[in-house]
């Protein structure tokens, strides 16, 4: 999954840079970053590609699969790794990201009570997600994947997510992953029998539906 979720990772950390370079409600860096599902380092490891190394103090992720989390330590040294947001120590962090993840959260108004908890007032949290409830090829395919994989997951709507965003403490703002329609995309067979789509405008209109939650603690 790495390799192909590279695209989605620079746009993500491109995302962090326009908003810092705009002065949108984020510290002066260095900053001490955090990824909530980090798995074996991938994003972690774009910013340090994409960024200039002196924007960046610290590297840390929450990733629950421990051998996924040794895999990071040895990949990326003097960093820190979490098997849960919980163990994260309150305002310890000044950038948030997050791909992919919050779709798997089954108490998603207390995962942002605990986002507040470890943000530095300051600070500001980029959460990717496509896996929502206005995908209807994702709402096809979360069946699936529950099937073969015992894959979990809940539907939440991108509206609900700003609202208890926004009832949590924070302002809220909604963007593309990426803000241009993409005008080809490469064929991949379907997956174990989940991945299909039912068109050619689906298909191409898939990377569409990736948004970007960004939560800025008020002032």
């Amino acid at each position: 999954m790495e390799q192909q979720n590279l695209q989605n990772w620079r746009a993500l950390v491109n995302l962090v840079r326009v908003a810092y370079a705009d002065g949108r409600s984020l510290p002066r860096a260095p900053w001490d970053v955090l990824d909530i599902g980090s798995h074996t380092g991938g994003l972690l490891s774009m910013f340090l590609l994409s960024l200039d190394r002196g924007n960046v103090k610290s590297l840390a992720g929450v990733e629950p699969i421990l051998e996924a989390r040794k895999t990071s330590g040895h990949r990326l040294e003097n960093s820190s790794f979490f098997g849960t947001i919980e163990e994260v120590p309150s305002q310890s962090v000044d950038i948030v990201v997050s791909h992919e993840t919050i779709y798997l959260v089954p108490d998603l108004p207390g995962w942002m009570q605990e986002l507040k908890r470890i943000l530095r007032p300051t600070g500001g949290a980029f959460i990717a997600l496509g896996s929502h409830g206005e995908n209807d090829a994702w709402l096809r395919w979360k069946y699936r994947l529950e099937e073969l994989y015992d894959h979990k997951s809940f539907e939440y709507q991108p509206m609900e997510i700003l609202e208890m965003g926004h009832a949590a403490g924070f302002d809220m703002e909604l963007s593309r992953l990426f803000p241009e329609p993409r005008r080809s995309m490469r064929y991949s067979p379907p997956e174990d029998g989940w991945g299909e789509f039912n068109s050619a405008e689906e298909a191409l209109g898939h990377r569409d539906k990736k948004l970007v939650f960004t939560f800025y603690p008020k002032r």
